[in-house]
């Protein structure tokens, strides 16, 4: 939304395929033939457990936690699958996530993914051959940040309303196909597009977004959206301004080493309707990747501009009418503190064999896929990350600078990761003595220790693309923090907001 401050669902439609006030509304009656979804999601967000069949005929404890508070359980998806609860499934489709590197005690996960009697196909789509899609039936080239669309949104600590919107600056290096005769690079978009066009899907291809507005690239999606940004909120009163002639030659020149596959204006140009003064308030908003507000705008006088004015409650009464389904019990609806606990509700309990609580962070070179590019700038500067120890338990443990150190945990005795039969990993990282460091922690950063990723030498149609060891060197400590001993195939996570727990596992360090 352009007004909201946080640019929540920027430039998307409503569920129903409509979005009141903007110039694309796709109603339900186009699809005459379109499938809906129904009934419990496999991570069971948004379901209250005493709402389904499963608690009349069970009742409790549920055998996996249900999440009726929060959204985007990743880490609950596979081990669902593995369990079959509350069913098992026939197919896994994965994109932009790596769940066996970057989910805590993924150990478990690898195991699930290797077992074709739990997941029967696993298709993918990735950049690269990654630590999850290494597993895949299928991997399907995809589009990298700088070559794909997007909508992400603003961070709340922005003062001001924006809607940022991402859009290819340079040529895919991916292979071109032809779906719905159009020429155009694989990814993800287009295997769906492909899979409509197999399985002739109402609401694709010619006419797909209704007469005159064929559905056969992904910008033609992804343009209404820009177009949604720049007809505005307030039904066409504060639409973004018009291109002019030198923003237009602008526009044409910053995109004339793109082949038609990727930009092709008379395509971008039907795609918003064909109406010249919204095609230049979109080539607007292009011009600028997005749509922002004057930073003037960030306060009113003394105060802010865009205020939170809701009330903010410190009892959240429907949480507290809620209960936890493996337990049975209301939870509290008020912030409090309690141990670390297990799906089940019990207290989690580490032995004196394992002293060193473990956290992790994010290297500022390596957080997200908006720093891939970075990678070789992160390797060049530190070349592995370290297993970081403050001088108080190194000296007790007999460690200094330099040393080598296996990760060891409760849930990972041996420090090692399971990839294929016979081949394991072992958490194998070099310590780093620092005053920093808190004593009775151990810190290891995110961003290393990759075993595919372009790490190993892999054969792709008979063809040896050779691997790069300085890709596998360091470690990542996610495999060797604690799986939840109640579920036992997924990591400990919280049962109202389904967050993982990265900060509450203890392991030991052995030297080698």
């Amino acid at each position: 939304d352009w007004k909201g401050g946080m640019t929540k669902g920027a430039g998307h439609w409503h569920e129903d395929g409509s979005k009141k006030g903007q110039p694309f509304n796709v109603k339900k009656g186009h699809h005459p033939g379109k499938n809906g979804h129904f009934g419990v999601t496999l991570s069971r967000e948004k379901w209250h457990y005493e709402d389904s069949t499963l608690f009349k005929r069970d009742g409790y404890p549920a055998k996996r936690t249900w999440y009726p508070y929060t959204g985007n359980v990743y880490q609950e998806v596979i081990p669902s699958a593995g369990d079959g609860y509350p069913y098992g499934i026939k197919a896994l489709w994965l994109h932009k996530g790596t769940p066996a590197l970057s989910v805590p005690g993924a150990n478990a996960t690898i195991e699930l993914l290797r077992d074709p009697k739990k997941i029967p196909l696993l298709m993918a789509d990735d950049i690269v051959i990654g630590e999850t899609t290494m597993y895949a039936d299928y991997i399907f080239p995809d589009t990298a940040i700088w070559e794909r669309w997007g909508t992400p949104h603003l961070t709340p600590a922005c003062p001001t309303n924006g809607s940022k919107v991402r859009q290819p600056v340079v040529e895919s290096l991916v292979e071109k196909v032809r779906v719905f005769g159009t020429e155009q690079h694989i990814s993800m978009e287009t295997v769906m597009l492909a899979i409509a066009e197999k399985m002739g899907l109402p609401g694709y291809g010619k006419d797909g977004f209704g007469p005159g507005l064929d559905f056969n690239h992904r910008d033609q999606y992804y343009l209404k959206l820009v177009a949604n940004i720049a007809f505005g909120d307030k039904n066409g009163k504060d639409k973004a301004p018009l291109a002019g002639s030198k923003e237009m030659e602008v526009f044409r020149k910053a995109r004339r080493h793109l082949s038609p596959a990727v930009f092709d204006e008379a395509r971008w140009k039907r795609a918003v309707g064909g109406d010249e003064d919204l095609w230049r308030r979109v080539v607007y908003v292009l011009n600028r990747g997005g749509r922002f507000e004057d930073a003037s705008k960030a306060y009113k006088g003394d105060k802010m501009h865009h205020q939170f004015k809701s009330q903010l409650n410190l009892f959240v009464e429907h949480v507290a009418l809620g209960k936890h389904s493996m337990t049975g019990e209301n939870f509290s609806g008020m912030p409090i503190y309690e141990p670390v606990k297990d799906a089940a509700g019990r207290d989690v309990r580490f032995g004196s064999e394992y002293p060193l609580r473990l956290f992790t962070y994010k290297h500022i070179l390596g957080g997200q896929s908006r720093t891939i590019s970075n990678y070789w700038t992160m390797v060049s500067e530190q070349g592995e990350n370290y297993v970081q120890i403050n001088r108080v338990d190194a000296e007790r443990l007999g460690l200094r600078s330099g040393d080598m150190v296996r990760l060891e945990g409760p849930s990972n005795p041996t420090g090692t990761i399971p990839l294929l039969p016979g081949k394991e990993k072992p958490m194998v990282g070099k310590v780093r003595v620092e005053e920093g460091i808190r004593p009775g922690t151990v810190v290891a950063c995110w961003s290393f220790g990759h075993w595919a990723y372009g790490s190993n030498d892999v054969q792709v149609d008979s063809q040896l693309i050779k691997g790069d060891r300085r890709r596998a060197a360091g470690v990542c400590p996610n495999a060797s923090m604690m799986v939840d001993p109640a579920v036992k195939n997924m990591c400990l996570s919280d049962p109202i907001g389904g967050s993982c727990s990265f900060y509450d596992s203890r392991i030991r360090l052995v030297k080698v």
